[in-house]
């Protein structure tokens, strides 16, 4: 029998002084099928923040090249159980902290339970360091396409409604506390928001 362990983890928003449409995003070695998300990861509870997992993951897998984050802030929190659900050990979702034995345990991950996505700049230029992303480049926000569903997005993890709320935010709408809590809701309402979106 497998059982589920929820996954807190922490998202970065990073973008481009000049132009805060310009948001950062790695392109996956592996995971996520190899698609486009935020650089990001999991919290190792009880041992680091979201913050300090945040600053972490960004060294980790976009400041190859001395990039580094500032003016880094809290935007939103994510709290949808079943927006990122995959297989894993628990091993791997604890950083080993479990028992020996039960390292190799087969448990559900759902990832991003909370997820906290800070928004920050980016100084200098992203480049992959530990061999989990392929490369890193800026992409428009504007041209983050919806979906109707997950599969159908170039995103892993469906971080493109998070950038498409994100977009939402630039052109003065604020974030709330209800975007994050049903991403099969949030996406479907998307497409009506977008439509009516004026830039």
């Amino acid at each position: 029998m497998t059982f589920s362990i929820v996954v807190p983890t922490s998202s970065v928003i990073a973008v481009k002084p000049d132009d805060p449409y310009k948001v950062c995003v790695i392109e996956q070695n592996g995971k996520h099928k190899g698609r486009l998300t935020l650089v990001g990861g999991k919290v190792i509870m009880p041992f680091q923040t979201h913050l300090e997992c945040a600053l972490e993951e960004w060294d980790q897998e976009a400041g190859g090249k001395q990039a580094r984050l500032y003016d880094v802030a809290l935007w939103a929190v994510k709290t949808d159980a079943h927006s990122d659900v995959r297989p894993a050990t628990l091993g791997k979702l604890t950083h080993d902290l479990c028992p020996a034995e039960q390292r190799l345990l087969p448990v559900t991950g759902h990832y991003g339970v909370p997820d906290y996505i800070y928004l920050a700049k980016v100084e200098g230029e992203p480049y992959p360091l530990d061999g989990e992303a392929r490369s890193c480049i800026f992409i428009d926000v504007r041209d983050v396409k919806w979906t109707a569903t997950e599969a159908e997005s170039r995103y892993g993890a469906q971080h493109d409604l998070i950038l498409m709320v994100y977009r939402l935010y630039l052109s003065g709408r604020p974030v709330a506390l209800s975007d994050f809590v049903d991403f099969s809701a949030l996406r479907a309402n998307l497409r009506e928001l977008l439509a009516n979106l004026k830039e």
